[in-house]
């Protein structure tokens, strides 16, 4: 207890003097009231139901004579008129009309010419190499004709599809029978030893990949005011006065609690804010628009648990996710602190930040380039580093790929590991004191660090 006498003052100090300097409280709010209505607007627009334009009857493209050669009937296609009630999505488009030919090839097909919105198909039988009977289609389109020849094709597919039908019809097939041999067959191919999910590889890549840049921002903005923070009276003269009722150890852990609790509050208030904002946006949306209004949010969420499995985004599993995340920010600005006490002098204070900001890109680029490449022994360790281990725990917990109690441990460990940073700043911080001004080297930090 004595080690941390004073810890309590100077936490409120420096939260009371962080909160008044820096545009910190005003940069909170501005940028909670726009993530707030950013998120009120993506769930409110993107959710609200589309307005149903006024369907235009569709022009059609012309008339199908066609003229059946063959002993087959039926073979002109069918096509009804939706019925009443039925959605305009479900009727299917009527782009042609389609008529019996009469006569032979070539008066029919001097019949179809009159008109330039008119062609001919003829069906017709062939006998094959092996003996077996051949049904084909033939369009013929006038010279001056408006059709296109891809339009042709595919009614000529169409009258194909009409054809095939009344062959099996022919042969005393079912309707059963028939609709069975034309259906589509659908397939999907599946491969057991790799992971094909396009879900599973945006969680591996991109989730780790934000949560860095996230923590890498946090700890790069407020990691430097700490470390300003530790120096500043390092470098006056004031120091030893206030070494009389301040703890090193109290001094050091009494900052970089209060600048990593105003840091977690103000993230936490973004993140508040947001989701506030979408539940907002849910509430107005279902009660200007009712059952109409579909909240896209729910549908992510839904996806997410039924694809990645019911042990992943739990109530448990987010909170210890967060646990851990805070953990992480703590132990590197434990880091941040350390910079600070090697300073001697207030223009060495840019240059220590490299004391946590080195280590915070090398870890976060392991643990990334080993999500990304599913390395999953490198992530095994990296669970268990301490400093790699806020950038892919969390992840591993939304996703259930660690339990409840691995995340537990983990948190004790970094706080274990966190607390020792802290002890060994508060040694070079007292213990180079006396060579404010002076050149530090190597065999004194060593010396410091070892109470000698």
């Amino acid at each position: 207890m004595r080690e941390t006498r004073g810890m309590k003052s100077v936490f409120r100090f420096t939260a009371k003097q962080y909160l008044k300097r820096n545009g910190f409280a005003r940069t909170t709010i501005i940028f909670a009231v726009l993530l707030l209505l950013g998120a009120f607007a993506l769930t409110f627009f993107t959710g609200k139901p589309k307005e149903e334009k006024e369907k235009e009857p569709t022009e059609k493209l012309g008339v199908v004579e066609i003229l059946n050669t063959t002993e087959l009937k039926d073979v002109i296609p069918v096509v009804e008129e939706p019925k009443e009630g039925e959605e305009d999505e479900e009727a299917e488009e009527i782009l042609w009309d389609f008529a019996e030919a009469e006569g032979d090839e070539d008066s029919a097909f001097a019949k179809v010419s009159e008109h330039d919105d008119h062609i001919l198909a003829i069906v017709e039988k062939s006998l094959l190499s092996d003996g077996n009977d051949c049904y084909k289609v033939r369009i013929l389109i006038p010279k001056d004709s408006k059709i296109e020849k891809g339009q042709a094709m595919e009614v000529g597919d169409q009258i194909s599809e009409t054809v095939k039908t009344a062959v099996y019809r022919s042969v005393n097939m079912t309707e059963e029978m028939i609709q069975f041999v034309m259906m589509q067959p659908e397939s999907r191919s599946i491969t057991t030893n790799e992971d094909v999910s396009l879900l599973s590889l945006l969680i591996r890549t991109i989730l780790p990949m934000v949560l860095g840049l996230v923590m890498y921002m946090m700890i790069l903005l407020h990691g430097q005011t700490i470390c300003k923070e530790v120096s500043v009276e390092k470098t006056s003269k004031l120091m030893e006065t206030m070494l009389v009722s301040v703890s090193p150890n109290a001094l050091i852990l009494g900052k970089t609690l209060a600048l990593t609790a105003l840091a977690l509050g103000q993230f936490f208030c973004w993140i508040a804010s947001a989701v506030v904002g979408l539940f907002a946006g849910n509430i107005v949306g279902k009660a200007v628009y009712g059952d109409d209004f579909s909240n896209k949010l729910t549908m992510v969420l839904d996806f997410l648990r039924q694809y990645i499995g019911d042990s992943a985004l739990t109530p448990a599993s987010i909170i210890m996710s967060i646990v851990v995340f805070c953990f992480g920010i703590f132990i590197y600005f434990a880091l941040a602190a350390v910079g600070g006490s090697f300073v001697s002098k207030p223009e060495e204070t840019a240059s220590a930040n490299s004391a946590f900001v080195f280590p915070l890109i090398v870890f976060w680029m392991i643990t990334y380039f080993a999500s990304l490449s599913n390395s999953q022994g490198v992530l095994r360790i990296c669970r268990f580093v301490p400093f790699t281990a806020p950038f892919c725990v969390p992840v591993d917990l939304l996703t259930g790929n660690l339990g409840l109690l691995g995340g537990l441990i983990i948190c004790i460990e970094v706080t274990i590991v966190a607390l020792l940073i802290i002890a060994i700043a508060a040694r070079i911080y007292r213990g180079l004191m006396l060579h404010t001004g002076q050149k530090i080297s190597l065999k004194t930090v060593w010396a410091t660090i070892c109470g000698k």
